[in-house]
């Protein structure tokens, strides 16, 4: 496991504040609000929001996704900007796209705020996973071509060994009268 994947999975378990049961399924609500617990920093307050909807059934993933893209599309502010990167680097998801997280995150505007809250820090963090996803699906991808390309010789290789077999097989002995 990556350093940096390993530093945001301690991150997480350590600012959870509710366990689940893993036969229980978490139902939140669309638009969830992750309001501090008490003396909880902004950057808690995300860390256990990404804990949250890590946790969601796709069904409650997507709704989440769409209010939140909403919401962002009305009020562009940081945090929105924030969650929505968050929702959009979840894997296995019919929205899932590592290149609009980055640009989201990327595009992040400084606020004095921020700095102070820890969310530069964080915006950071994740901006490096998600380079490193990036990375490693252009990888699979390219070994995915590679891995097509070698099936096609093989299968081509495969055609000649065949007819050259059927044509020993097939090929009248010379040396019967």
């Amino acid at each position: 496991m990556k350093p940096t994947a390993l530093i945001l999975t301690l991150m997480l378990g350590a600012c959870s504040t509710a366990t689940t049961p893993p036969t229980q399924s978490v139902h939140i609500q669309p638009q969830l609000s992750c309001p501090p617990a008490k003396g909880e920093s902004r950057l808690g307050e995300f860390l256990r929001y990404y804990s949250n909807i890590s946790a969601l059934a796709l069904p409650d993933s997507t709704k989440e996704y769409e209010a939140v893209s909403a919401n962002f599309s009305r009020n562009p502010d940081n945090a929105g900007r924030i969650k929505l990167a968050m929702l959009l680097s979840l894997p296995n998801t019919p929205f899932h796209n590592t290149a609009a997280a980055l640009d989201l995150l990327q595009a992040l505007p400084d606020q004095p705020t921020d700095a102070k809250s820890g969310l530069g820090d964080l915006t950071r963090l994740l901006v490096a996973l998600l380079q490193e996803q990036r990375q490693a699906d252009e990888t699979v991808n390219d070994l995915g071509k590679a891995l097509a390309n070698e099936k096609m010789h093989s299968k081509s290789l495969q055609g000649k060994i065949d007819a050259i077999k059927a044509f020993e097989i097939n090929q009248p002995h010379r040396d019967q009268p």
